[in-house]
């Protein structure tokens, strides 16, 4: 397939709700991340709140990292699924000014979920904390290049060190329980041949609200077409809607670790 020009990247985040964010961990091994794709002063940008300081910290020094829009739910027409290398800046904005002035709009159009949290002025004096970012910019780009898109709970996002480099691609996967999950590329290619670390990432939601969500990470060993896992965290089943007591306490949970992150790094 041929490769996309860079104002596809940039159309790209404008009109995506959901875009995966693959970098390299400081063992190694790469991680995934679902984000909301934003822009800021027109390059591609996303931004994590305070209770996600270590991963804001490990992007910051990561030495390769990579942008992967996968999913058309929620997006505008004129989206396409593409993968590109990226070189990022971190930023910090403890008092929250740069997100509210630049990003804040853009994000609870494409975020249901924080518009219970910030929606209004009221809002926002209430939960403070949920205000400060961490703001993650795209600084140089690579050749966006196209991939396949999610269409179904089991496609997913695998990153993976190819050649010093980190790749990315879409996925479908099988056998999720086992240690050995099974990773064919949805673009009908055949599995990568490298034998190195990698990372799996299927995110699913509700539409449209976005309620209930669900993230599953896996992370291991690539080796002919298997993901050898080390560690896995969340969930690929999406679940039911949560109650009123399981929100209150998940939004208790998220203040609390905003403040406490606030209070490490601010």
């Amino acid at each position: 397939m041929d490769g996309y020009d860079p104002q596809t990247l940039t159309t790209t985040t404008e009109l995506a709700a959901v875009a995966a964010f693959a970098y390299g961990g400081p063992d190694g091994v790469p991680r995934l991340t679902p984000v909301t794709p934003l822009l800021l002063d027109g390059a591609p940008a996303f931004t994590l709140t305070y209770a996600r300081s270590d991963a804001a910290r490990e992007i910051s020094t990561a030495a390769r990292t990579a942008l992967v829009f996968f999913d058309s739910r929620l997006a505008y027409v004129g989206w396409n699924p593409l993968a590109v290398a990226v070189e990022v800046e971190v930023l910090q904005d403890p008092e929250g000014e740069l997100f509210r002035d630049a990003l804040l709009t853009q994000e609870l159009l494409k975020y249901p979920p924080g518009r219970q949290i910030i929606d209004s002025p009221l809002l926002q004096r209430e939960n403070w904390w949920y205000l400060p970012r961490w703001v993650v910019r795209v600084v140089e780009a690579g050749g966006p290049r196209p991939v396949a898109r999610r269409a179904a709970p089991d496609h997913g996002v695998l990153a993976y060190e190819s050649g010093g480099d980190l790749a990315a691609d879409t996925v479908q996967v099988a056998g999720l329980g086992t240690d050995r999950v099974s990773v064919r590329p949805l673009s009908g290619h055949t599995p990568p041949p490298v034998e190195s670390p990698a990372a799996l990432l299927l995110h699913d939601f509700a539409t449209p609200d976005m309620d209930p969500r669900t993230t599953f990470l896996a992370t291991g060993r690539l080796e002919n077409g298997r993901l050898l896992v080390n560690r896995r965290s969340g969930s690929p089943e999406l679940g039911k809607r949560p109650g009123i007591i399981a929100r209150w306490r998940g939004q208790r949970d998220l203040e609390r670790r905003c403040k406490a992150g606030l209070k490490e790094y601010a």
